[in-house]
């Protein structure tokens, strides 16, 4: 009878690790390994300029600057030679500066869906047609203001327009109704304009 017991508990102990390592899958991390790390266009520093946080502090703060939750795995370099520290706005030169061999960044993915205002509407300051600043008026100085918006919106994907202003002595402008170009003090165009779908 005691058997039965024994296989009746390993069971339930397999089942157990089974969900374990069904949790563990579904979390669904990315990561990236980073091989000889810089910073501003120096290798980073193993430790902050106080030299109070060394390795794994400051891989997981260069993660995180890189959009990452955190490292994994930092690996020293010894005597790199020039380095930035990331805290600082100094660097270290010498024989007894050490850096990142390598640092390995992971993130968790989410599937959150972004809400709908996030990317509903979205306002473009100074606003540009083929290079030039956007003309006030849509064609030969008709469709002013909110037609020209209404163009420029519909250019950009969107479904309308939900505001603008105006922006005055503008060296040079295109009318988006012909292209046509307008240079001097007297021409107008949009200071912004802000967009809805």
């Amino acid at each position: 009878m005691k058997w039965v017991r024994y296989i009746g508990a390993l069971i339930i102990l397999m089942c157990c690790i089974n969900q374990i390592l069904y949790a563990d899958n579904n979390k669904q991390s990315y990561y990236r390994s980073f091989w000889n790390p810089k910073f501003h266009g120096k290798r980073l520093d193993y430790c902050s300029a106080d030299k109070k946080l060394c390795g794994t502090e400051i891989a997981n703060h260069y993660c995180q600057i890189l959009g990452y939750d955190t490292s994994s795995k930092a690996t020293i370099a010894y005597n790199v030679g020039v380095t930035n520290y990331l805290n600082a706005c100094t660097g270290c030169k010498g024989w007894q500066c050490n850096g990142f061999t390598t640092i390995n960044c992971v993130a968790r993915t989410r599937h959150i869906p972004a809400k709908d205002y996030y990317f509903r509407s979205r306002t473009f300051v100074y606003p540009r047609f083929e290079h030039y600043r956007i003309d006030w008026c849509y064609r030969n100085g008709q469709g002013c203001g909110k037609r020209a918006a209404f163009s420029f919106c519909r250019r950009m994907g969107y479904e309308r327009e939900l505001g603008y202003k105006q922006d005055t002595q503008i060296e040079a402008t295109r009318a988006l109704g012909n292209h046509r170009l307008c240079f001097g003090e007297a021409c107008r165009g949009f200071k912004q304009i802000t967009c809805y779908r």
